[in-house]
């Protein structure tokens, strides 16, 4: 996994602008799902991916800009969450999924039940990552 991050300086300040930008992407998705499943999805699933890297950056790595790269945030959030939150990081990955097909392949549908679960994880998925976060900021 080396090979797809490289190091970062960690600066609290961008963190938290990022873990920001999280926060109003949940907030569109939750507007946007009275008309648009899919652009929901899409902004919860962005949504995690900005807390995510906000997450990378707190811990002094960021991903390159390749092939992949969102997997590699997936996997360097799984190897330093626990496990204990394994099931929003199997969620997560299957939204990044479910956004690729939907993005890239004209059979990708999503369901109102497909959205509402997204917007469910992502709003779990931002309060732990910004708990962990934090007490890690606090330790600093």
């Amino acid at each position: 996994m080396k090979k797809k991050l490289k190091s970062h300086t960690i600066d609290w300040a961008q963190i938290e602008r990022f873990l920001a930008s999280a926060d109003k992407k949940l907030a569109s998705a939750h507007k946007i799902l009275a008309f648009d499943e899919e652009a929901c999805l899409q902004q919860a699933y962005e949504a995690m991916l900005k807390a995510s890297l906000g997450f990378m950056f707190s811990h002094g790595f960021r991903a390159r800009s390749q092939p992949g790269h969102h997997i590699a945030v997936i996997e360097f959030v799984r190897s330093h969450i626990g496990n204990r939150h394994s099931s929003l990081l199997t969620m997560f990955d299957r939204l990044r999924r479910k956004r690729n097909v939907a993005l890239y392949d004209d059979t990708g549908f999503v369901s109102r039940h497909d959205a509402e679960e997204a917007l469910k994880a992502a709003g779990e998925y931002l309060s732990v990552i910004r708990a962990d976060i934090a007490a890690r900021r606090h330790e600093a």
